[in-house]
């Protein structure tokens, strides 16, 4: 059985388990759930969830407030609060979870209802309209010929706003025009009109996928935002300045650069510095490499020209020969 937001095919990854319940949010097989809590410590803990994380559409996750007591659970489908309005979409977490993965007690706002069959199929038919606004969307922007890309068009669960999402290279794109035909073809619906861009990163979380570790993206399943993954922390994790290697599959520094850098930086605190000037059991040389796994550093010797590897335990780092500065004329 499908989790109600898919298909449900053969290749479907949000089947539910005997005992648990999984959710899929819009798309597999990420954001799924499974309750692995024996009945009775479900049943004590299900009444006192203040906080409840919700993903709605395209993976996009907020935190609610469960103020009126709601028994939700993981895979609850339900109706919260939305700017201008309401919205639907299914839990994900609950309770002190909520708080250990987001580190934050935030909301945006409160749980009003669980979410009925009718409710249920509402939102089907907003899914199959979002088809026709995407398709629209798209002719609009391939007519006009801007240099975008829409991705995504959804509705809000009450049908009072609609949102675009695209991707583009450029930021300053004049939009006036493209905003005025969606607002003139969407007024006899009295709904606000909104274009929202997409990141590179958003964009991959949004299409999901498996990276080279053969997992599925950490940005797509787990990951809540997108810390900014700069060059050097390849540096100092000393890895070759390669894009193809480096880059993921949103064309940026692959996020996991930043998950095992203090481990790095730890590990390199026994090693000598690339260039410093070491004692060996061979003689005195320089370090040209160092290798944390095997514990060894590559050593070379100016005088023979001879490169060794060296267990880090037998290098002694050397004090750096003091320049004499040559003596001044008077």
């Amino acid at each position: 059985m499908a989790c109600g937001t898919c298909s449900g095919g053969a290749g479907c990854g949000c089947s539910s388990k005997p005992g648990g319940y999984t959710s899929c949010g819009d798309g597999c097989p990420s954001v799924n759930v499974y309750d692995w809590l024996p009945a009775s410590a479900r049943q004590a803990q299900v009444d006192h969830h203040h906080f409840v994380e919700v993903v709605f559409k395209a993976r996009r996750t907020s935190i609610y407030r469960n103020r009126s007591q709601l028994p939700v659970r993981a895979g609850s489908g339900v109706v919260v609060t939305a700017p201008r309005g309401v919205d639907y979409g299914q839990v994900t977490l609950t309770g002190r979870s909520v708080q250990l993965r987001t580190r934050s007690t935030k909301s945006s706002g409160t749980i009003i209802r669980l979410a009925t069959d009718r409710d249920v199929e509402r939102y089907e038919i907003n899914r199959l309209d979002e088809e026709e606004a995407l398709a629209m969307a798209q002719q609009s922007v391939r007519r006009r010929g801007l240099p975008m890309k829409v991705v995504d068009a959804e509705w809000q669960f009450d049908r009072k706003r609609i949102s675009f999402y695209y991707v583009a290279e450029r930021r300053n794109l004049d939009l006036k025009k493209l905003i005025g035909e969606f607002i003139f073809r969407y007024k006899k619906h009295h709904a606000r009109v909104e274009l929202r861009r997409l990141s590179p990163r958003r964009e991959a979380a949004r299409v999901g996928g498996i990276g080279v570790c053969g997992r599925e993206l950490c940005c797509s399943s787990w990951m809540q935002s997108f810390p900014r993954v700069p060059y050097d922390h390849a540096r100092k994790q000393l890895l070759p300045l390669n894009p193809e290697r480096l880059y993921g599959r949103c064309n940026q520094l692959k996020c996991c650069l930043n998950y095992e850098l203090d481990h790095y930086l730890a590990a390199l605190k026994d090693f000598p510095r690339i260039n410093a000037r070491v004692q060996t059991p061979a003689g005195i040389g320089f370090v040209d490499k160092v290798d944390i796994f095997a514990r060894t550093v590559l050593v070379h010797y100016k005088e023979e020209q001879i490169i060794d590897d060296v267990p880090v335990e037998d290098v002694e780092v050397l004090p750096r020969k003091k320049r004499q500065r040559p003596p001044r004329r008077k």
